[in-house]
């Protein structure tokens, strides 16, 4: 039973640690780049449901990056420069704004993925093991899903 225990704590803390270097990676500011934007690629995203059958994704390259962007955004950055900062350690793009704007944005599968995911993940592992819940497939569930994350801003 013991072992159980120690088994079950290592992978919390391994976990714990993974999140909080994604949550790390998100919230510090990272090299900041100003650029002109060389093209914006407007891709039509096809899907079968009620809502529509499609939507419009948008994709900005710069001289050094390309990332993907809001439509809001796309449509105000014809032939302008931008500033935006990538992460230290996964080199994903947090954050972009015009140059000639204070306001910046953050890509919506980016908030998830560097902030709001590990937050949740976080959360389930302090709730399970302060009140010793048994949560054991959802946290199972959550850490495979952290791991996959992981893996994917490796690549």
């Amino acid at each position: 039973m013991e072992k159980t225990n120690k088994i079950t704590l290592w992978s919390y803390v391994i976990t714990l640690i993974v999140a909080l270097v994604i949550l790390i990676d998100f919230t510090l500011p990272g090299k900041v780049f100003t650029e002109e934007v060389v093209n914006l690629e407007k891709e039509r995203q096809q899907y079968y449901n009620a809502g529509g059958n499609y939507h419009y994704s948008y994709k900005l390259t710069t001289a050094k990056h390309n990332f993907s962007v809001s439509e809001d955004f796309a449509k105000s950055v014809q032939n302008k420069k931008i500033k935006y900062s990538v992460s230290l350690l996964f080199k994903e793009i947090n954050r972009y704004s015009l140059l000639s704007s204070d306001k910046s944005t953050s890509y919506s599968f980016r908030i998830v993925s560097g902030l709001v995911f590990p937050l949740i993940v976080i959360f389930a592992m302090i709730l399970a093991y302060r009140y010793k819940k048994k949560m054991s497939t959802l946290l199972f569930v959550l850490q495979i899903t952290l791991l996959a994350n992981f893996i994917m801003l490796l690549l």
